[in-house]
């Protein structure tokens, strides 16, 4: 079931109009007169935009199970779209989201504490960005600063609520989105349950001497949020797939990298032969959203909250669910390529396209980008 309304729609069945409306939707300058009747021929020439829109549309979706038990749920979801163009400075101290105990990429732990057999995980919440900020400032050789903000456009919030028996009906997630988005975000990242796909792509140093390339490779390969050397402690999952809580990014085990554009070689662990393929988060001070997409901006980076897994619809064609199919019993599946997988708790999506480093940057990290600007003399912050 799909449905959508505006705030502020015109309908063409009226057949007049208050002059205080029309000013105020069309910004017409101020004119005295009579108010007179429109025909339906006049008003279907004329458009307009709502500021807020709402989708509301329904999906019966298999739950992932990743962590907690998979189940099928009917979900309906509620979008508020605002249109609008948003250019900030954000600074927090301390952005933490997700503050609870819970077991190794599972099921919160009980009130009354962790089960001690089961792993737990190390960190104390699903997201914990110190110093955090998005949007910075640059500085040219004579001094001139500019503020570079960061990019929001088209905000929208959505709610998820799961349909139970008997007509019962509760909120399940939230999320907080943008159509699109980009610029510098920045932040001493210690644990991020999330996706980011990071592409790698250009010359690898294998032999340097005063730091000069003796022998350089070229390699392209994807990374994405992994246990790394020390963040399993069991040390069994070295280089696996680890969105809950993760602490290191880099090339899955077992993934292929590309080698001089013609040979593809598998990682083992952390390690491509010389190659590290693990690394910490808390080396990408400042790292640049939209930098792998062309017009520098990216689509669907959202923060959302859930009790359960939830698959949160993504719009990169123009639609809000551009391709979905029916079971025998006719309701509507998650189609998987149009929909992002989170999981119970929060999560922070960085799409696919957003971020691109080179391999000495994934290997030494990326400083931070001025964030905040002082100037005594001249009173800027």
């Amino acid at each position: 079931m799909l449905g959508k309304w505006a705030l502020g729609r015109v309908s063409y069945s009226c057949h007049f109009l208050i002059r205080s409306v029309f000013l105020v939707c069309f910004g017409q300058p101020l004119v005295h007169g009579d108010l007179k009747p429109l025909a339906d021929a006049e008003m279907s020439e004329i458009n307009g935009q709502a500021f807020i829109t709402i989708d509301n549309y329904n999906v019966q979706q298999q739950t992932s199970g990743y962590s907690g038990t998979s189940e099928s749920i009917n979900t309906d979801f509620m979008k508020i779209n605002i249109g609008a163009d948003i250019e900030t400075h954000l600074s927090i101290d301390h952005l933490e989201f997700g503050k609870y105990a819970r077991y190794e990429n599972g099921e919160p732990c009980p009130v009354t504490g962790c089960d001690p057999s089961r792993m737990q995980e190390n960190s104390v919440a699903d997201i914990d960005i110190r110093d955090f900020a998005l949007g910075h400032y640059t500085r040219d050789s004579d001094g001139t600063v500019h503020s570079r903000p960061f990019k929001f456009i088209n905000p929208f919030i959505e709610f998820a609520f799961e349909n139970g028996p008997n007509g019962t009906r509760q909120v399940i997630g939230a999320r907080l989105g943008f159509e699109k988005s980009g610029g510098i975000l920045s932040g001493d990242i210690r644990t991020f349950t999330g996706n980011i796909d990071v592409k790698i792509d250009g010359v690898q140093p294998i032999v340097e001497l005063f730091g000069v390339c003796i022998i350089c490779v070229p390699i392209s390969t994807q990374a994405q949020l992994q246990y790394g050397e020390s963040g399993d402690p069991s040390g069994n999952n070295v280089g696996s797939y680890d969105p809950i809580r993760a602490e290191y990014i880099g090339v899955l085990s077992q993934e292929s990298v590309e080698i001089l554009g013609a040979f593809d070689l598998n990682t083992s662990g952390c390690n491509l032969i010389v190659i590290d393929t693990c690394h910490d988060l808390g080396k990408f001070q400042s790292v640049e959203i939209g930098k792998a997409s062309p017009d520098g901006l990216v689509s669907n980076f959202f923060l959302s909250t859930q009790k359960k897994d939830i698959a949160w619809a993504i719009d990169p064609q123009g639609n809000l669910v551009p391709n979905y199919s029916t079971n025998h019993q006719g309701k509507l599946i998650a189609n998987p390529e149009n929909f992002q997988q989170t999981f119970m708790g929060s999560f922070l999506n960085i799409p696919a396209g957003g971020l691109a480093l080179t391999p000495r940057e994934a290997a030494d990290g990326l400083p931070r980008q001025p964030t905040r600007y002082t100037d005594a003399a001249l009173g800027l912050f």
